[in-house]
C-alpha cells in the first residue's frame, strides 16, 4: 500500500499492533550532520508498506492513519508475488552492496543467484556492467536494484508461474 510521506514506520507499527501481517523493508545508511555521523534505518522504498491480508481486512487497513491507498492495477489491488517479497528480504538481510535505481527494462534472462549472501534472489538481468556487476530487475513496485555480483554466481531459470 501507499502511505503518507514519512509515515511508513508508524503505519507498519499500527498495522502490526492490529494483528495484520506487515513487511516494511529498510536499509541502513550512514547519515552525516555537521557535528556527527550516524547509521540510521530508512525505508528501502519510500511511502510503501506491504501487507498480507484477505478481503475482510481491506477496509480496516485503509482506515489506518497514514495509509493513502492500495497500489492498484486496472482498479484491483496489486498483489505482490511471495518470491518478490522474498527478494526484498534477501536483499535487505544481506551484507552485499546494492544501489536503488529507476526502472529501465531491457530484454534479458530471468536468473537466480546461487551462491553468496544474496543466494535465492531472483529477477531479470537488465544490464551487465563490466565483468562483476549485474543489474537485476526485481519487478517490485517498479524499482530496480543494482547488485554487485559476479556472473558466475547467477544461473538462468524459468520464469516463476506467478510472474
Amino acid at each position: 500500500m501507499y502511505t503518507r510521506a514519512r509515515s511508513e514506520k508508524k503505519v507498519a507499527a499500527d498495522l502490526l499492533e492490529a494483528g495484520i501481517e506487515v513487511y516494511f523493508p529498510v536499509q541502513k545508511t550512514l547519515k552525516q550532520w555537521s557535528d556527527r555521523k550516524k547509521k540510521v534505518e530508512e525505508p528501502l522504498i519510500r511511502s510503501y508498506v506491504f501487507v498480507k491480508i484477505t478481503g475482510k481486512k481491506y477496509t480496516e487497513v485503509l482506515k489506518t492513519y497514514g495509509v493513502v491507498k492500495f497500489v492498484k492495477f486496472e482498479g484491483i489491488p496489486a498483489p505482490i508475488p511471495e518470491w518478490q517479497i522474498n527478494n526484498l528480504k534477501i536483499l535487505t538481510g544481506s551484507d552485499g552492496h546494492f544501489e536503488k535505481g529507476t526502472v529501465n527494462y531491457h530484454q534479458g534472462d530471468f536468473v537466480k543467484i546461487t551462491k553468496g549472501a544474496m543466494k535465492g534472489l531472483m529477477g531479470r538481468i537488465t544490464k551487465i556492467r563490466g565483468r562483476d556487476k549485474l543489474v537485476i530487475n526485481l519487478d517490485v513496485v517498479k524499482v530496480n536494484f543494482t547488485v554487485d555480483i559476479h556472473p558466475v554466481f547467477v544461473e538462468s531459470i524459468p520464469l516463476p508461474a506467478d510472474h
